[in-house]
């Protein structure tokens, strides 16, 4: 009840509920200290009341094919309800008996029709709705965690944790986390075997940042939120600037073969394959673009990585022409630089004494 209070206090927070179905009134027992001191606890009181309300099987015997069970109950005369269960005599181990209201002390309480449990222990899910254009579950998550919600499973003995979307988004993002992880590994490994080198699978995948940037521009401009489909959208758009990236590299090391300077090789190759890089961006642009206008529910599920897709390579385009080819000449320019110094930090062998011919 005060986690649904204090939800309820949150701007954009609407129907706050549990799963605590409501059942009937329910009595409540507590051991007294005379009950306490007679011997008596909560279960050979409970057990003595089950006995008498719904008597116990003092003998068996069999009749034919059918078994026959003899249950002696006790008849309430004195009233009924609450009033006659306080009157209700126990059996102390001293063989005396004492009235039910000298042992426990008896609670009204409104029941519960179910109790849910998990792995053991009792459960309470509280669910609430969200006005995302007034706050966001991030939001109230974080003012829970900022004190109010431990104060209350403290000061009740519970433990709590946030499930439903937010348990979700986190398992979603570790496992986005280790599927880039893949993905990326395994490009670079395809391009270092195709291109026979270590640093041009680099070059090739440095678009792939400036790709991320285009995407969070294009939610910010749409006024969209980044979601998970954004960051699925990410894992495609990679895939996409690579292809633009190796169109330039691949003629960037066909002119250097046909003996063309480093800058030279870099300049022409972005020349060559600018329609390529273009006809590869625009053709996917254009394709994903009636999406992106589309008002129906069911588009506007996809639209975040729509959104993704098309800024992330509208923005990443213009960039892979001027950025590869500067991260080759970049590149050259470090190798030219490890050749040199490599070859100048080496001493000439100094000659072998030769012995004279006899």
């Amino acid at each position: 009840m005060e986690v649904q209070e204090l939800l309820s206090g949150y701007p954009g927070v609407s129907g706050v509920a549990d799963d605590l179905p409501y059942g009937k009134p329910e009595v409540v027992m507590e051991l007294t200290p005379r009950g306490r001191a007679l011997g008596f606890t909560v279960d050979s009181v409970g057990r003595q009341i089950r006995n008498a309300l719904q008597g116990n099987v003092a003998r068996r015997f069999a009749a034919g094919d059918e078994e026959i069970a003899i249950r002696v109950r006790q008849v309430l005369t004195d009233g009924t309800g609450a009033s006659a269960l306080r009157d209700l005599g126990l059996r102390a181990e001293t063989g005396e008996y004492v009235p039910l209201g000298e042992v426990v002390t008896l609670l009204d309480r409104q029941g519960f029709s179910a109790i849910l449990r998990t792995n053991g222990k009792t459960s309470v899910s509280v669910t609430a709705d969200v006005d995302f254009d007034v706050t966001s579950n991030e939001a109230i998550v974080q003012k829970l965690q900022a004190g109010p919600l431990a104060d209350i499973a403290a000061r009740n003995g519970v433990d709590y944790k946030f499930s439903g979307r937010a348990e979700e988004r986190k398992k979603s993002f570790y496992d986005l986390k280790i599927g880039t992880m893949i993905a990326l590994g395994c490009i670079y490994l395809i391009l270092a075997w195709v291109f026979a080198s270590y640093f041009s699978p680099l070059a090739v995948m440095a678009i792939i940042p400036f790709g991320i940037v285009g995407a969070v521009f294009g939610h910010y401009l749409l006024g969209f939120k980044l979601t998970i489909l954004s960051l699925i959208g990410l894992l495609g758009l990679a895939g996409i600037l690579v292809n633009d990236s190796i169109i330039l590299v691949s003629r960037f090391d066909e002119r250097q073969g046909e003996g063309e300077s480093l800058e030279g090789a870099a300049v022409g190759a972005s020349q060559d394959r600018l329609r390529a890089v273009l006809l590869t961006s625009l053709t996917t642009i254009g394709g994903l673009l009636p999406l992106i206008f589309e008002q129906s529910i069911q588009a506007r599920f996809l639209l975040p990585m729509a959104i993704t897709i098309v800024f992330g390579l509208g923005i990443a385009t213009l960039l892979v022409l001027f950025l590869i080819p500067a991260l080759l000449g970049v590149g050259g320019d470090i190798a030219g630089l490890y050749r040199s110094i490599y070859g100048h930090s080496r001493a000439p062998a100094e000659p072998r004494p030769t012995l004279p011919a006899e």
